[in-house]
């Protein structure tokens, strides 16, 4: 990862959420995330928080969050939206926000009852070894979740046809996972996967994506990796 890597597709990164592709996906991506990520306590890392999209639902659930990002645009953007929250909710507690590398700051890290990270780890160098040093700093019982784009699916075609048609896309520096690989990293205790995105991107409409997605068929396009302090393999 590198700075300049995000910040130049800041300012449109959430003209896809806009879009009906982009809605229904998130919708289902947040779903799953809301019913895995589960913290025994309010102190939550979040790894990659982009213009804060789920920094928004972690503040709205109670969590109180530290916001990292590599990105100082994306940053200022999820800013203004926890700042929007901030003022409709006084019960909110405060984001902490750190502009920073997660590979280069994990010596600085406290300890979390959770840690929490949407498609960001696509983008870490060596992620087995980032997510064994944060599983060290996961108190008792404390979760960690991660989201990814799955690799071996009609989504990572997708990202990758982006890439062929736009080589300066930041997917051409992303690595995209398989259930399988996830499954076989050794991070310090078992892992739970829930698997969602069953429908294409060429889906036509919002109703004809949760059809198939509620099938449930084929190579899932999203995965979530779920770790938790003291359940062993």
């Amino acid at each position: 990862m590198n700075e300049a890597l995000f910040d130049h597709v800041a300012t449109h990164y959430d003209s896809w959420y806009d879009t009906e592709l982009g809605s229904v996906s998130d919708q289902v991506e947040r779903h799953l995330a809301q019913s895995m990520f589960k913290a025994p306590g309010p102190k939550v890392l979040e790894i990659g928080c982009g213009t804060g999209q789920y920094t928004s639902l972690l503040v709205q659930e109670g969590y109180e969050v530290t916001a990292m990002d590599i990105s100082s645009e994306m940053m200022a953007l999820a800013k203004k939206k926890i700042a929007t929250i901030e003022e409709n909710n006084s019960k909110a507690k405060p984001v902490h926000w750190w502009n920073a590398d997660i590979t280069e700051i994990l010596d600085q890290l406290e300890t979390y009852d959770g840690i929490f990270s949407m498609t960001a780890f696509e983008f870490v160098p060596k992620p087995e070894n980032v997510l064994q040093k944060l599983f060290n700093r996961l108190k008792s019982r404390g979760c960690m979740m991660i989201g990814l784009i799955a690799g071996m699916s009609a989504w990572s075609e997708y990202y990758a046809e982006a890439v062929r048609n736009n080589p300066t896309s930041v997917f051409a520096r992303a690595t995209l996972y398989t259930k399988e690989e996830i499954c076989s990293w050794q991070i310090g205790g078992a892992v739970e996967i829930g698997e969602c995105l069953f429908f294409p991107p060429n889906v036509q409409t919002t109703a004809e994506a949760l059809a198939i997605e509620d099938k449930r068929e084929g190579n899932p396009g999203f995965v979530v990796a779920k770790w938790v302090k003291g359940n062993t393999i």
